[in-house]
């Protein structure tokens, strides 16, 4: 019997200690209320970013310079999103514009993107952006970032400040080691899955671990910078009239509107419509750093649609956005050039390349051999043909009407002069000379523009237009910036807005905590 009661005893004690160690820990677990093991962990912070991209790494630095404890959740694997396909930033006035003699007026811009959104955006918003821009590249030199150059893809303003190693530099070697030098926790695989109210206010933001489990993490205050929608059919549906049969997403994946759903979900409006920024034109499946892909989709060549009709001036493509709203009225277009042109391109350079990845004039050496792998591979976007007749076939026109589409354009080439559509002289180059190429080309994507109403302090907004308190978005979540279309008339406008809704929401969010 002692010797039972001894035994008793100590599996007592045992089990006591066993429920003590499974109750402590580090204070990371909380209770389940039925009574079994919780998944479900802890973490406090003073602010919550959702979203590691350019505005949601500005806002942590922001929040943490204030002294703010800042925990920043990615949903990916790294931070940077689709900025790190990013060239360069929107900035007027800046020093860099004054060191090289650039006169950009803050007035004067603000005029124009006004006119260019048919002023469907936000006034003082709009304001507030382009008056801290010159402040907002200081802030970038101060941290030490370098720029490559001020200058401007096609036909925009010289507002473009392109990072010297593009958006990869801007985060591995400035922005994420300057959030870990400020103790920003940052948390990869991580994203946030809900916001938590509590008498009206945020009080919580959920995410979803590593490995599943919930995370629960208490705080003040919480900005979403998730990057947009780009990838959930059902926002693109409601929010823009894009025909996504023609639109190729070349941004990071993982663009499913969390942000949005989330703050909705706490009584956060709309103001009923957002856009894609459409940065030009693309030959899916190739690199906007390959040659071939500059030759296709972002030359003034000759343009038709699934018919053999030409419906445009395609010298538009210098206005990348305007190009790609233009492609966006057809359901297929294809350009086509001849082998004269080919080696006009290769041997004494593009018109227009791409933006800071391919510069203007660039000889485009490695087109042939870009172009023979294409055709060896099979690629169905690219098509090559001895004879117009063989090319018509190809495509699936009708070849009297391609034929006569063609015969026309000529024409216009051997006279200097279009009469259709009024494009330059200089861009008009016969087709004349086999093989012919054709390509079949789309609009290219980075990323969505807007779905959460937000103020001058970037504080979301209900339907009655006050602030949910303690809740804040930035970047491309935000509405109030854009139109119909994407600006690059004021280029490097994307990044600009990301950099400055990202800094002012790290700002106001602390500015809120230390109110209460």
């Amino acid at each position: 019997m002692q010797r039972v009661g001894k035994k008793l005893a100590c599996l007592l004690v045992f089990m006591m200690l066993f429920t003590v160690i499974g109750c402590g820990g580090s204070g990371s677990q909380t209770g389940d209320q039925s009574g079994g093991q919780s998944d479900i962990l802890t973490k406090d912070a003073d602010v919550v970013v959702i979203g590691a991209g350019t505005a949601g790494m500005t806002a942590a630095i922001e929040a943490a310079s204030e002294g703010a404890k800042v925990i920043l959740l990615e949903k990916m694997g790294k931070v940077g999103g689709s900025s790190r396909f990013a060239e360069g930033v929107f900035g007027a006035e800046s020093p860099l514009q004054k060191e090289l003699g650039i006169n950009i007026s803050k007035m004067e811009t603000l005029r124009k993107e006004m006119e260019f959104h048919n002023y469907r955006v936000s006034g003082p918003q709009w304001k507030a952006l382009i008056d801290a821009s010159g402040n907002n590249i200081q802030w970038l030199l101060d941290m030490g970032v370098k720029f490559a150059m001020v200058s401007s893809p096609g036909k925009g303003e010289k507002t473009w400040h392109v990072y010297d190693g593009f958006g990869d530099a801007l985060f591995d070697q400035y922005l994420l080691p300057k959030a870990e030098e400020l103790g920003v926790e940052v948390l990869v695989n991580t994203p946030g899955t809900e916001l938590v109210m509590e008498d009206g206010r945020i009080v919580g933001v959920k995410a979803s671990t590593p490995d599943k489990k919930e995370l629960l993490i208490n705080t003040k205050a919480a900005i979403i910078a998730t990057g947009g929608f780009s990838d959930d059919p059902e926002l693109v549906a409601e929010l823009t009239t894009d025909d996504m049969t023609q639109v190729v997403n070349g941004g990071t994946p993982g663009h499913t509107g969390d942000g949005i759903k989330m703050a909705r979900a706490v009584g956060a409006a709309s103001n009923g419509w957002a856009i894609f920024s459409k940065i030009g034109l693309t030959l899916e499946r190739h690199s906007v750093h390959s040659h071939i892909n500059s030759a296709a989709a972002m030359e003034p060549s000759l343009w038709v649609n699934k018919f053999g009709e030409r419906y445009v001036n395609e010298d538009v493509i210098f206005h990348y956005t305007r190009a790609a709203n233009a492609v966006g009225t057809q359901p297929t277009t294809y350009s086509i050039i001849d082998s004269n042109l080919l080696n006009k391109m290769v041997n004494e350079g593009c018109y227009n390349g791409f933006g800071a990845y391919v510069l203007p004039g660039t000889k485009l050496v490695d087109l042939p051999a870009e172009l023979e792998d294409a055709l060896e591979r099979g690629d169905e976007n690219v098509f090559k043909a001895d004879t117009l007749e063989e090319l018509a076939d190809k495509l699936g026109i009708d070849q009297d009407t391609l034929l006569a589409t063609i015969d026309r354009y000529n024409e216009f080439c051997a006279n200097g002069q279009d009469l259709d559509y009024g494009k330059e002289p200089q861009y008009l180059n016969e087709v004349k000379t086999g093989p012919f190429y054709a390509f079949h080309i789309k609009v290219l994507n980075l990323n969505s523009m807007g779905g959460i109403r937000v103020n001058i302090k970037n504080e979301v907004l209900n339907e009655d237009y006050q602030p949910i308190p303690g809740l804040y978005a930035a970047g491309m979540d935000c509405d109030g910036y854009t139109g119909d279309t994407y600006g690059l008339n004021i280029p490097g406008s994307c990044q600009g807005i990301a950099l400055f809704t990202g800094r002012n929401s790290g700002i106001n969010a602390v500015e809120y905590i230390n109110s209460l």
